[in-house]
C-alpha cells in the first residue's frame, strides 16, 4: 500500500503486480538455491552454504507409507525448530529485502525484468550475506565479536537498500521527474498511512 500510494495513479496497477512477481519469483529463488547458500553449512568455508537445495536435507521421506516427514529437533535439549518452519520464517526476511528494490525502482522498470532480479536477488546476493553472518560465515567470527543485528536492520534492510541504490543509479530518475515534480506526486495519501502503520505493526508488533 505505502508503494502503491507513493507511485503515480496510472502506474498503481504496475507497482502492485511487481510486488506480486517479487513474493512468486523470491519464493523460487529462496527455495533453489537461497537457502542453501544461506544456512547450507557455511561456516565450513566461511563464504557460503553448499547443501540444502531445492528443499532437500528439510524432510525424510518413507517409500513405504509415501509419508513426508519434516526433519525435527536434532538437539536432545528440544531447543530448535523444524528446518520447514525455519526456511518460511528466513522466506519472509529475504522476500523483504527483494521488496526494499521494488520501491526504489518503482515506475522505471519492467515486470518481466524485475523478476530476473528478484529471483537473482533471493538466490545469491541475499543468502550470500545471511551466509556471512546469522548462517556462521567469516563476518560471524570477526574479531571474536560475532554479529548483533535488531529485527533484520543491518542484513535485510542493509541489504536491500544497497541493492536499491545500485538499481537507480544504473536506471537514473524517472523522465521529467525534476522537471515537472508536480505530475510525480503521490496519488493516494490514505494508501500510504495505511501502508506505514501496517509495516509499524510488522515491526513492533
Amino acid at each position: 500500500m505505502l508503494e502503491t500510494g507513493c507511485c503515480r495513479a496510472k502506474n498503481a496497477s504496475n507497482v502492485l503486480m511487481k510486488n506480486l512477481v517479487n513474493v512468486c519469483a523470491g519464493t523460487l529463488g529462496w527455495w533453489s538455491f537461497g537457502w542453501a547458500f544461506a544456512y547450507g553449512s557455511a561456516s565450513t568455508n566461511g563464504f557460503i552454504g553448499w547443501h540444502g537445495f531445492f528443499g532437500f536435507d528439510m524432510y525424510t521421506y518413507d517409500s513405504r507409507t509415501g509419508n513426508i516427514t519434516p526433519v525435527d529437533c536434532q538437539y536432545e535439549s528440544g531447543a530448535c525448530q523444524s528446518l520447514m518452519l525455519s526456511w518460511f520464517f528466513q522466506w519472509a526476511f529475504c522476500t523483504a529485502a527483494a521488496t526494499i528494490v521494488s520501491g526504489a525502482v518503482a515506475e522505471r522498470v519492467k515486470s518481466p525484468t524485475y523478476a530476473v532480479f528478484a529471483f537473482f536477488m533471493t538466490s545469491f546476493i541475499y543468502p550470500v550475506v545471511v551466509a556471512w553472518t546469522w548462517g556462521g560465515g567469516w563476518i560471524s567470527t570477526l574479531f571474536d565479536a560475532g554479529v548483533m543485528d535488531f529485527a533484520g536492520s543491518g542484513i535485510v534492510h542493509l541489504t536491500g537498500g544497497v541493492a536499491g541504490l545500485m538499481g537507480t543509479i544504473i536506471l537514473k530518475p524517472r523522465k521529467g521527474r525534476f522537471e515537472n515534480p508536480e505530475e510525480f506526486e503521490a496519488h493516494n495519501l490514505p494508501f500510504v498511512v495505511l501502508g506505514t502503520f501496517a509495516l509499524w505493526f510488522g515491526w513492533y508488533g
